[in-house]
């Protein structure tokens, strides 16, 4: 891509531009640009990279399956390339998008998929949710909806609570994690302690309220964490857990994370999975009799906790944003009538998420990735996995195609099963594709339909229905309006801006010119002495008491007018002349102090200089 002289060394200022700004974006685009071949396309995008992101050295380029094109590992790539090249081409693009639903697909499911399963290449829906219940079509609302039971009423409180306590506690361990970092500081941890010991005695007899804010006001946070911190000061630590989670927060949110998910694993006879409409998210609503949806699949513990339930939470956190225990509810199928319990309301310190910022699910998914990863090691070490999916339909060829996702990784040498390896980090991300190719092979997704600005692979995309798409094409003329909005308004703000700044510098000018004239700078040379066109074309924007305040002299004459000369009228009354800036040439003062207008003497009285009649 670059242009090379005859032994490949860079040949113009252009091609060192482009190395030296030279990205994986970059490098995405050239390879598909001049290279057909997959695998060739894959080992180059891990080639053509910085070199803190490229592959260490040629033992693991060797590896890769581009030398070794039968293997499962290039089979199972093939497969997932065609899948991309689908899903391109269902892809529907909006070029112009408001406000609101651009944050919606900055919003997406995909983006925080990625983050948290390394991964860039997603072909299927992420956004789901798995009940241990069935829903039904409630034509009035037409939603899918849960038939309201004291069975369904008990087990939806524990399904939400459980789903609330692991938000909650990977809040926690966001806070705690903070707090530590500012404890161990070696600058200012000793000041942070002394402070703290402070803030505890102050809340024994002060509002927790106005003491957390202080507390989260100092530690960096937002406002959002004030009940949580509140929660801490105002409960012993039986409830707040501050022990454990000041002890080792990674642990102990491990720990409590661990707890509910084995609760929550408890309540499923069987998986129902339901593809959420990223738009309203809500259970997607399609004719049972021509979808395979929701998939039915046999209950396995570890596959629930490991495979399905990241994802979960995930949803969770995006409900939570949207409309807090509503918007749970409503991700969990529960009908409009459903009564928020009190039990919920308990979790309530952990809603730290907005539609307006998704920094907060940011960085819960990335605290949720480090505590999954030993999870994830202990599923890829399960040999139970292997036979895990089964349903209410065969399962063909699924075995031999989940055996070399599972089994041919598990032996590759080029893996570092260390923590933090991205392989072991996408384990979800595999077993979901392999989900897919098995409940739904021809990739219907309940009529759910791909939303991007782009059919770029970096660029995020919903996943939402065609009444939501048709919605979005009818409203390009208003984004289109909002852009050229946006557009005008920063050509105002800068021609402002221009305007201040130009006010600014002439009344600088001008002082500068004062200072310079107190100090006895020779202003009366001629090169010094001509006045510049600026003055005379800006001087009028200026306000005159500015004029008044930087004008050496100006004040002066005003306050102080100096006689220019006197005049005798017939009568004998003496007129003494005054000439003062900006004043009429013509204006006079009698003696008794009485300004008026001289009067015009008669041509014969004046007398004229001599030089006068040389010119």
């Amino acid at each position: 891509p670059f242009h090379t002289g005859y032994q490949g060394d860079l040949r113009g200022v252009d091609a060192y531009s482009r190395l030296h700004h030279w990205s994986k974006v970059e490098a995405d685009k050239s390879i598909r640009e001049h290279i057909q071949d997959p695998l060739a396309q894959d080992l180059l995008r891990q080639i053509l990279l910085p070199a803190s992101e490229r592959l260490p050295n040629m033992t693991a380029v060797l590896r890769h399956p581009f030398f070794s094109p039968t293997s499962t590992e290039a089979e199972r790539y093939l497969e997932k390339h065609e899948e991309m090249q689908l899903l391109r081409e269902n892809t529907v693009v909006v070029n112009k998008v408001t406000d609101v639903t651009s944050r919606m697909l900055e919003d997406s499911m995909e983006k925080y998929s990625r983050i948290a399963f390394s991964t860039d290449r997603i072909a299927f829906p992420t956004c789901f949710v798995v009940l241990p219940y069935r829903l039904q079509l409630d034509e009035s609302q037409n939603r899918y909806c849960a038939i309201t039971s004291p069975e369904f009423l008990s087990c939806a409180e524990r399904l939400g609570k459980c789903l609330l306590e692991i938000n909650k506690a990977t809040a926690r361990m966001s806070f705690w994690m903070r707090m530590n970092d500012k404890i161990r500081d070696p600058k200012n941890g000793d000041k942070f302690k002394s402070q703290m010991q402070e803030w505890i005695k102050r809340a024994r007899v002060e509002p927790c309220n106005t003491i957390a804010k202080e507390i989260v006001k100092s530690l960096g946070l937002g406002s959002n964490y004030s009940l949580l911190c509140e929660e801490i000061l105002a409960f012993d630590g039986s409830i707040s857990k501050a022990k454990s989670y000041m002890k080792n927060p990674l642990r102990a949110a491990r720990r409590a994370i661990g707890q509910n998910a084995d609760s929550l694993a408890d309540m499923y006879p069987s998986l129902n999975l339901y593809l959420i409409d990223e738009d309203t998210m809500m259970p997607s609503y399609v004719d049972e009799k021509h979808s395979p949806y929701p998939l039915r699949i046999s209950f396995d513990k570890s596959l629930f906790k490991n495979a399905l339930l990241p994802f979960i939470n995930i949803a969770v956190m995006k409900a939570l944003a949207r409309g807090k225990f509503h918007g749970l509810a409503a991700l969990l199928g529960f009908p409009p009538s459903f009564v928020i319990p009190d039990s919920w309301k308990a979790s309530e310190p952990g809603l730290l998420h907005s539609t307006e910022s998704s920094d907060s699910i940011e960085e819960f998914v990335l605290l949720q990735k480090v505590v999954r990863k030993d999870d994830l090691q202990s599923l890829w070490d399960d040999a139970s996995v292997n036979s895990s999916y089964s349903g209410s339909k065969s399962a063909g060829s699924y075995s031999d195609i989940r055996s070399f996702s599972n089994l041919s990784l598990h032996r590759s040498p080029s893996i570092d099963l260390s923590e933090g390896d991205p392989v072991v980090a996408s384990v979800p991300m595999i077993h979901l594709e392999l989900l897919f190719r098995e409940f739904d092979p021809e990739r219907h997704f309940n009529d759910l339909r791909r939303v991007s600005r782009n059919l770029e692979e970096s660029s995020p995309g919903l996943w939402t229905v065609n009444q939501t798409i048709n919605d979005l094409h009818e409203a390009m003329e208003l984004a289109d309006i909002e852009d050229k909005l946006q557009e005008l308004m920063l050509d105002f703000e800068k021609k402002k801006n221009t305007e201040i700044e130009l006010n600014n510098l002439v009344v600088k000018k001008k002082e500068v010119k004062m200072h310079l004239s107190r100090q006895g700078f020779p202003f009366h040379k001629e090169m010094f002495h001509s006045k510049d066109s600026t003055d005379e074309e800006y001087e009028a924007q200026v306000p005159d008491d500015i004029n008044a305040k930087t004008d050496p002299s100006a004040g002066e004459l005003r306050a102080n007018p100096k006689p220019s000369g006197e005049l005798v009228q017939d009568d004998g009354t003496k007129i003494v002349t005054y000439r003062m800036r900006n004043s009429d040439p013509d204006l006079t003062t009698d003696e008794g102090g009485e300004k008026k207008k001289g009067k015009k003497m008669r041509k014969s009285k004046r007398k004229f200089r001599p030089w006068f009649g040389a010119c």
